[in-house]
């Protein structure tokens, strides 16, 4: 992506599970210079190693463009985990799994750097840019991706995105399965959400199925057209292919990871008034309008309550053309906050 205006107002970063996304927010007020690169994680490294990457990478792609940034443009870090005061992270379960040795990123960055580092949570930075073209005054945008999250937006709130206190919109950390058996989440604690209804909890649930009823998986899509195995099984290459063309195993498998989502998306939606959910993250929008529908389908299953029938089938969306989110919501946050702009 090029852009004709690119004066560097901030360095943004947007830091998932699985890539580190790279880019300037320029007086234009997009991005530019994206660059994505693929990460290490708990499941394949050392923690240690995992964070001394991740900053080199973010140290390197800064000093790329030498004195071209001016000396008091910010970074601003989207973080998939709940942060405090834009500085300290709390907890980086889809990076760093359950590990309470947690580093500090602003500090290493700014040292590393010489830019000062500000953390924000990568559903408030989605948040953030949804609220350009907001689809209603009162919205949340959930994800649904390595893990599971969410953020409130309010039009009439001075905050716009609510999440002044680190645990707000940490949805993932519900426990919705109390059973002795309920899978474990990345955080280490057993039950919550998003080791439920995440691409990865997705992902475990299907190969749990598949080695628990191999003749059943054998005929399905994911075997028999994509040729996976139970030890091989996963998302990109077998799931969500097989789910799109219809197959009933892994439509299945999403499904019952789905339905506590439902429940918990209905909760939130009645509790706080909620007009629409805007449904984001890598695993969702990989299967588009196949899991709107199965969404929207749990939805209605779940919802007996007839002042809110009406409203079930509209209330969650997808957020189509999303893959930039992060990184444009934490330009914008750059702008409102950091500059001073409106």
């Amino acid at each position: 992506m090029k852009h004709s205006c690119a004066d560097a107002q901030a360095l943004v970063f947007d830091l998932g599970g699985t890539y580190l996304r790279c880019a300037v927010w320029d007086s234009c007020k997009s991005v530019s210079s994206l660059r994505r690169i693929k990460i290490d994680n708990f499941l394949h490294t050392d923690a240690g190693d995992v964070w001394d990457g991740l900053v080199a990478h973010i140290q390197e792609y800064a000093a790329s463009f030498g004195t071209n940034l001016p000396p008091d443009a910010p970074i601003v870090i989207a973080f998939a985990g709940p942060v405090k005061d834009r500085k300290t992270i709390l907890q980086a379960p889809t990076v760093l799994g359950g590990t309470t040795k947690l580093p500090n990123l602003a500090e290493e960055v700014e040292r590393r750097t010489g830019h000062t580092t500000y953390l924000l949570n990568d559903i408030s930075a989605a948040a953030w840019y949804i609220s350009l073209n907001a689809p209603a005054a009162r919205f949340m945008v959930t994800t649904v991706s390595s893990g599971i999250g969410s953020k409130l937006f309010d039009s009439s709130h001075p905050l716009g995105v609510l999440d002044a206190h680190p645990w707000a919109g940490e949805i993932g950390h519900v426990v919705v399965d109390h059973s002795l058996e309920a899978p474990v989440c990345d955080c280490g604690q057993r039950g919550h959400l998003g080791a439920i209804a995440s691409g990865r909890g997705i992902e475990r649930a299907a190969r749990r199925q598949a080695r628990e009823a191999p003749d059943t998986f054998a005929a399905s899509a994911c075997a028999l057209r994509f040729g996976a195995k139970p030890a091989t099984l996963n998302n990109e290459d077998h799931i969500v292919p097989a789910a799109r063309l219809g197959d009933a195993w892994s439509l299945a498998v999403i499904r019952r990871a789905t339905r506590p989502l439902a429940r918990v998306l209905l909760t939130v939606a009645v509790a706080a008034g909620i007009e629409r959910v805007v449904i984001i993250g890598g695993f969702a929008l990989s299967l588009g309008a196949v899991y709107l529908q199965l969404l929207r389908e749990e939805l209605a299953a779940e919802c007996r309550y007839s002042v809110f029938d009406p409203y079930v089938q509209s209330l969650v969306e997808l957020g189509t053309g999303f893959e930039d989110a992060c990184l444009l919501g934490a330009g914008v946050f750059a702008g409102h906050f950091l500059r001073g702009e409106r």
